[in-house]
């Protein structure tokens, strides 16, 4: 799609060539989706080779510290930890190939979008991907190995075995999940930037967004240790400031540019009088 290409209606004539119809824009959108697709895939074929001898180590690291052993797994079927090393490569391909989604998503929105609204996307891209990543890096070294070693601290057996599959349900329900919560200052902004939120109305409910960040920390952890959850929720609600101040860059920003336009809308006033 070029940049001044726009949809039509399905049935619609135009004489402009550089105009694309409905179905070119589908067709258009498929291509975005299988080129994702198939990035994906070799990003999941590199993970699942690694993931035996490389990955899987380091995603079951925390559970083998607080156990204190390298035998911590057990397997109750014959084809569970094959299942087991696939999810593994599964959901961290799916970690490390976000970026690429984005960009395509980027790539297939860009030609219908204004150098203004251009400027604003390319960062705000990069930075979805670097708070993606960023969440599921400080759940996985941070709140997982402590609500790990609270949910063992129960286990009064004496003996402990777990299934790899059980394990990673867990491990990727915290890291996906902070990972998801860190996109809250982008979320934001993108609001912001339509129109639906302002800064006055996102400080006017900051009460109503620690009481949330709260029950989400105690939904993402089980502890009902206090220090753990203000741990995670501290977190959110810093981001939920962050994105106050990337509401409040918006409007300041959409507020220089309409005086911007009165002033030159005052100016012409004034040449059309003195002509």
């Amino acid at each position: 799609m070029g940049a001044d290409e726009k949809a039509v209606v399905p049935g619609e004539e135009t004489n402009d060539p550089n105009q694309m119809s409905f179905f070119e824009h589908i067709d258009e959108l498929r291509g975005r989706l299988l080129k994702s697709l198939i990035l994906w895939v070799i990003v999941f074929a590199v993970c699942f080779y690694f993931v035996k001898d490389h990955i899987f180590p380091v995603l079951a690291e925390p559970l083998i510290k607080i156990s204190k052993s390298e035998h911590v797994f057990a397997a109750i079927d014959i084809k569970e930890p094959f299942f087991a090393n696939i999810k593994a490569a599964f959901w961290v391909s799916i970690i490390f190939s976000s970026g690429i989604f984005f960009y395509h998503t980027w790539a297939f929105v860009a030609p219908g979008l204004t150098r203004k609204e251009k400027f604003f996307a390319i960062p705000f891209l990069i930075f979805m991907s670097f708070f993606f990543i960023a969440g599921c890096l400080f759940s996985f070294y941070f709140v997982f190995p402590y609500a790990l070693e609270y949910l063992m601290s129960w286990n009064d057996t004496g003996f402990d075995a777990y299934t790899r599959t059980y394990y990673l349900s867990l491990l990727f329900a915290f890291v996906l999940g902070m990972g998801a919560s860190f996109e809250t200052p982008m979320v934001i902004f993108f609001l912001a930037k339509i129109g639906l939120v302002t800064p006055g109305f996102l400080l006017k409910h900051f009460k109503w967004a620690v009481i949330i960040s709260f029950v989400i920390a105690a939904i993402i952890t089980p502890t009902p240790d206090m220090i753990m959850q203000t741990a995670l929720a501290g977190p959110m609600i810093i981001l939920y400031l962050f994105g106050i101040g990337a509401a409040y860059f918006v409007a300041r920003k959409e507020e220089e540019e309409e005086e911007k336009e009165l002033g030159t809308a005052y100016e012409e006033d004034d040449e059309s009088e003195v002509d």
